[in-house]
């Protein structure tokens, strides 16, 4: 269902949803990821490509940004992106998010041996996404040790107006605990709840340095 929605939502996606109404959580939940160039960062879902120009502030076209979409139409509108700009280190993959898993993981590093996930944004994904927690574990387990996971994403606690068109728009759920759950998987962990009147917050942190990756 969502990967139609999004299909067809993708022509005007960048009209309705423009990059100026997420720029503050962006640019915040990009910071958070404290990235270096020549680094790996996986950025889920990666819609349209709308953080592409904010991750190559800090990777100025090196290393390496791997966008996953199980939506072909936003996939496209970021191909675009990524073609006008001649980023020559985004690489894109159609493919649901839960299966970025361990098996995944080997894969991407038999291919490319000496690259690990340095970092994953995770932005307007969790709220939407079946099994949600063990997306969350999924991630935690391609990252680093030490690497940074940033979500950015809605959290509305009580019901409203507000939320439910927020969930008619967007499909997703955000009423779920998504901040309370990163609290106690990460380490360093830190939350800014200031964005879009106080209904997107920008979580951060480490990846434990003894989990298994």
């Amino acid at each position: 269902m969502f990967k139609n929605y999004y299909n067809k939502v993708s022509y005007v996606y960048d009209i309705f949803s423009p990059k100026i109404y997420y720029h503050g959580a962006r640019n915040a939940a990009v910071s958070s990821l404290d990235l270096e160039e020549g680094q790996t960062v996986l950025n889920i879902p990666v819609g349209t490509g709308q953080n592409l120009a904010y991750l190559q502030r800090y990777l100025h076209d090196t290393g390496q940004i791997i966008g996953v979409d199980l939506s072909e139409g936003m996939l496209s509108k970021a191909f675009q992106k990524i073609s006008t700009h001649n980023y020559s280190d985004g690489t894109l993959q159609n493919m649901d998010v839960a299966d970025l898993n361990a098996a995944w993981l080997t894969k991407y590093q038999t291919e490319n041996p000496d690259r690990h996930i340095d970092a994953i944004l995770c932005d307007l994904g969790l709220s939407g996404f079946d099994g949600w927690e063990q997306v969350i574990e999924n991630l935690l387990t391609i990252l680093k040790p030490g690497g940074k996971l940033v979500v950015m994403d809605w959290e509305l606690k009580e019901p409203s107006l507000r939320g439910e068109l927020v969930k008619w728009i967007g499909g997703g759920e955000v009423e779920r605990p998504i901040p309370a759950y990163l609290q106690n998987r990460l380490a360093s962990y830190e939350i800014d709840h200031s964005f879009n009147r106080g209904g997107v917050f920008v979580a951060s942190g480490v990846k434990h340095i003894g989990m298994e990756s």
